[in-house]
């Protein structure tokens, strides 16, 4: 695992996946009240039900899984990948409600934690240096939750879809029970028959 410096950190924390309205100015001087973590290949970095603590963890290095139930029983699901510069937990920002996600770790990963108590001293020490850190986190946020609603409206667009084609076949199966029900009419009223020959329906007389 390679070593970060501060500047590392700060062009991580402004990078697109994490905080760009962040000044580099500023983010150094965040990453510096920011703690250093390793975990190992499968580590639990997060664990549903589990109080949310930091105020929000950055990935400097490796990659990770984040991972949901859509029901207590169900299988869980990938919701999304973290890669170098992604953060996670920050939705913790806006209640103190247990995580409702698991982030697994697909590699060796280093982190940079900046917890509550750390955030604390950064709006005492420095008011303007937090407002414009949880503005900035407010913006991720809410650049997140937009996503989340693409991402909805793509899910409903395709079970629309799917309904759709569901219930072409289902007329679709009932039209041809219609048909052979005439056919099975007129066999008994003429004595007919009907045979498929190749790709075709011929009607005969019965032998």
């Amino acid at each position: 695992m390679q070593c970060f410096s501060f500047l590392d950190g700060a062009e991580f924390l402004t990078s697109s996946l994490a905080l760009p309205d962040l000044s580099l100015e500023e983010a150094l001087r965040v990453v510096s009240f920011m703690k250093l973590t390793l975990a190992r290949r499968d580590a639990l970095l997060f664990r549903a039900g589990n109080p949310g603590s930091p105020f929000l963890v950055m990935v400097l290095d490796g990659d990770a899984l984040v991972e949901g139930r859509l029901t207590a029983a169900s299988e869980p699901i990938v919701l999304r990948t973290l890669t170098a510069g992604s953060l996670f937990g920050e939705m913790g920002a806006s209640d103190s409600t247990s995580r409702l996600i698991t982030v697994r770790a697909t590699s060796e990963v280093c982190l940079a934690t900046l917890h509550y108590a750390d955030l604390s001293r950064i709006t005492t020490t420095d008011p303007v240096l937090g407002c414009a850190l949880l503005q900035a986190t407010l913006a991720h946020v809410t650049r997140r939750l937009r996503s989340a609603d693409t991402w909805i409206e793509t899910l409903n667009q395709i079970n629309r879809s799917l309904q759709e084609e569901w219930t072409a076949e289902i007329k679709s199966d009932r039209a041809t029970v219609a048909r052979l029900n005439v056919l099975m009419k007129l066999e008994r009223k003429t004595g007919l028959r009907t045979y498929l020959v190749g790709d075709r329906i011929e009607v005969r007389q019965a032998a």
